[in-house]
Order: structure tokens, then C-alpha cells, then sequence
């Protein structure tokens, strides 16, 4: 293993802890209300798109100017947390210094303080208003944060075995199945929503979800755990494509037939999550060595580069990075020819998106242009995590 990852993790968690978790936000400018009004406004007509489009151009492209503008403050967020807890426990287990879990076990603690208010199981959301075909106000649990937050305790039941932490996995679990929308098709299979407000299908919160249910089955015994997980998984295997694709959105919710990196590689995560956990029960694996198959033809320029969509390279996204590391990483046991790839993806993401200083650029756009802005809940905390896949101990 290339020792630059080493020095690169390093680098990338002592930034991380002299930063400190506040941080600025890829969705923050486009949260802002006059900014939704906007977007709203654009959907009105031909001439209020024309009229519009400078604007949504600056915000989709110079957010840091107009946060001075709009004096837009930092944020901490529960995702984020959770993903660099996660990174700190891989840690622990490489290296066994206990300065690591007491780090993580500390963010578990403010999690725990800082849930979603107004429901009776544990789960969480982002901090800010959120638009996407109608306005989510801040702090409504999503299925995709919620379930890295529980993950993250996941994680600490196994390391402790102490039931305080499968206790809090168990809540969201119940979380999902009695709050999150969702409806049996005609084979009993189903699809969580994506927020506990709306009925949105989508392909990869879902997983996530059905992965946390599968994975919180295994230590707590829960059969109707197992039962959703297993419900959820199925409706995604059903609706793979035939090249072994995902949309984004799932039926009959299928809007715009986008087809993307890291969306496709939280599927994938998800299958092999659930595979680890139900052994010789999982039915899965023509689904996910084929969803595998077209990820790895179709998602990496020159075989290293990992591209937005499979149409397009740019923007290279610093999540399809991180995700790459962390989906191969995942596999790599079971298929340790994947250990090279993961490294290659690593290394060249290191030499052509990460700061001197020692923080992840977010995005490289087509005409060279680097936005360069540090993201705790979109590029460090992925990134830190992706690492530990590839550590070597010292």
C-alpha cells in the first residue's frame, strides 16, 4: 500500500481537528429563501427562466461570493459527525489507540443531544431548509442521514458491546419502518421514502436504509427488521436495469432517468453490507455482481478517474471519490483484486484534489475551473472514512 495514504490521512485528520467541525455547505446558498424563491420563479415560465438564470449560474458556481453576501454562517452537521465517527473507529481498530474511540464515542454523545425534534424514535436530518420539488424545512429526518448516524453507533456496539449503542440503531430502525412513507407493491416489496414528508422513491436512501435494518438484525435479533430490510432490497434488485444499472429515482417515481456515481456506488455498499450480514439468506449476488460489473466499466475515466455520470466525466465530484474508496473498499475482502483499483482512485484523488493544507477540493469542472471550497458534510468526512480502507498500521 502506498504510504502517501498514510501521510494523507494524517494530514486530512489534522485539519479536521484544527478546523473544527463547522462548516459551509454544498445545499447552503440554495437553502437560502430568496434562492428558492428563485428556483421557483424559474419554473413559472420561458422568460422568468431567462431572467432567472444568472443567478441560479452564480449560485450553482460562485457560492463563496454570495455567502459574503448573504452573510451565510456555518453549520455543523449531524451526517458529518457521524461519518468522521465512523472514520475514528476504523482507526481504532487499525491502530488500537483508545484516543480514537474516546473521539468517536464523544461525537455519539452529541448526536444523541442533537436528534430531530417531534418524533418518538431517534433519527435526524440536515440543519437548513431544503428544496427539491417542494420545500423541506431544516432538521426533517432523512433516511440517508439517519442512517449513517445509526451506522455509527453500529459501529460502537461492535466494538464495546455495550447495548446503549444498539439501542439507539434499533430506535431508527423503528424509525424507517413507522416514519418513513412507503407502500407494498404487488410483490410485497416496498421503497422508503426519502424523508419522513414525502413519498419520494429513491434507489439509494432506500438501500441505505435497508442496509442499516439488515445490519441492526444481525446483533438485536429484531425479525421484523430483517423482514423490511429484506423487503426494501428486493424492490431494488427488481428494478436493476438491464446492464446492471440504477436510476436515481425508483418507480413510479421515476422523474428524470439519471443514472450517477456515487448514488450507484451507496447501492452497492448497501448490497454487500446486507451479503455480510445474511450469509448463505442472501439472494443478491447475480444483482450486485452485475451492478458491480457496470460501475466499474462505466464510472472510472481511464479505469482511475471517477466520472459524475456515466455519460459525462465532469464535474468530477469529490463524493464519487470518496464513494469509490469506501464501495471497493467494502468488496475488497472478498474480492482483493479490487484493493489496486481502490488505491489507484485514492492516489490520484490525493495528488489532484487535495489541499496543501490537508482538506479535499469539492469539484473539478470541465474548463479547469477547481472549486476548492473545504466541506465538512460533503468531502472531509467522506474522505477521512474512505482512507481508513486502505491504511496500513504503522
Amino acid at each position: 500500500m502506498n504510504p502517501r495514504i498514510n501521510i494523507a490521512y494524517d494530514q486530512l485528520e489534522d485539519w479536521i481537528e484544527k478546523n473544527g467541525p463547522l462548516s459551509y455547505d454544498v445545499s447552503d446558498i440554495k437553502a437560502l429563501r430568496f434562492f428558492i424563491f428563485i428556483k421557483n420563479l424559474s419554473h413559472k415560465s420561458k422568460l422568468a427562466k431567462t431572467l432567472t438564470a444568472p443567478l441560479i449560474y452564480l449560485s450553482d458556481n460562485y457560492s463563496n461570493i454570495l455567502r459574503k453576501v448573504f452573510v451565510v454562517k456555518k453549520n455543523l452537521f449531524p451526517q458529518g459527525q457521524a461519518v468522521i465517527a465512523r472514520a475514528y473507529f476504523s482507526k481504532y481498530k487499525i491502530t488500537k489507540d483508545k484516543i480514537y474511540l474516546e473521539k468517536a464515542i464523544n461525537i455519539l454523545e452529541w448526536l444523541k443531544q442533537n436528534t430531530s425534534p417531534g418524533y418518538n424514535k431517534l433519527c435526524w436530518g440536515q440543519p437548513y431548509n431544503w428544496h427539491s420539488r417542494k420545500l423541506f424545512p431544516e432538521n426533517v429526518p432523512r433516511a440517508t442521514v439517519t442512517s449513517q448516524v445509526a451506522n455509527a453507533f453500529l459501529d460502537a456496539y461492535e466494538i464495546l458491546h455495550e447495548k446503549k449503542y444498539l439501542d439507539v440503531a434499533e430506535s431508527s430502525c423503528n424509525f424507517f419502518i413507522e416514519s418513513l412513507n412507503w407502500e407494498k407493491d404487488k410483490d410485497g416489496f416496498i421503497c422508503f421514502s426519502y424523508t419522513s414528508v414525502d413519498n419520494y422513491n429513491i434507489h439509494n436512501s432506500s438501500m441505505l436504509a435497508a442496509a442499516v435494518l439488515i445490519r441492526t438484525w444481525k446483533y438485536s435479533g429484531v425479525e421484523n427488521f430483517k423482514e423490511y430490510g429484506l423487503r426494501a432490497m428486493n424492490f431494488t434488485i427488481k428494478h436493476q436495469n438491464e446492464n446492471g444499472s440504477w436510476y436515481y429515482w425508483a418507480p413510479p417515481d421515476k422523474i428524470i432517468g439519471k443514472i450517477d456515481n456515487y448514488h450507484t456506488g451507496f447501492i452497492l455498499e448497501s448490497l454487500e453490507v446486507i451479503k455480510k450480514h445474511l450469509g448463505t439468506e442472501f439472494n443478491g449476488e447475480k444483482a450486485l455482481e452485475k451492478g458491480l460489473r457496470y460501475y466499474l466499466d462505466n464510472f472510472f475515466e481511464n479505469s482511475v478517474i471517477p466520472k459524475m455520470t456515466y455519460k459525462s466525466t465532469y464535474p468530477i465530484d469529490i463524493q464519487s471519490c470518496a464513494q469509490a474508496i469506501i464501495t471497493l473498499g467494502e468488496i475488497k475482502p472478498r474480492l482483493p483484486e479490487l484493493s489496486e483499483k481502490a488505491e489507484k482512485i485514492a492516489m490520484w484523488t490525493i495528488n489532484n484534489m487535495m489541499d496543501k493544507k490537508g482538506y479535499f477540493y469539492y469539484r473539478i469542472y470541465k474548463n479547469g475551473r477547481i472549486d476548492k471550497t473545504p466541506y465538512i458534510r460533503w468531502s472531509e468526512s467522506w474522505m477521512l472514512r474512505a482512507l481508513t480502507f486502505l491504511l496500513k498500521e504503522k
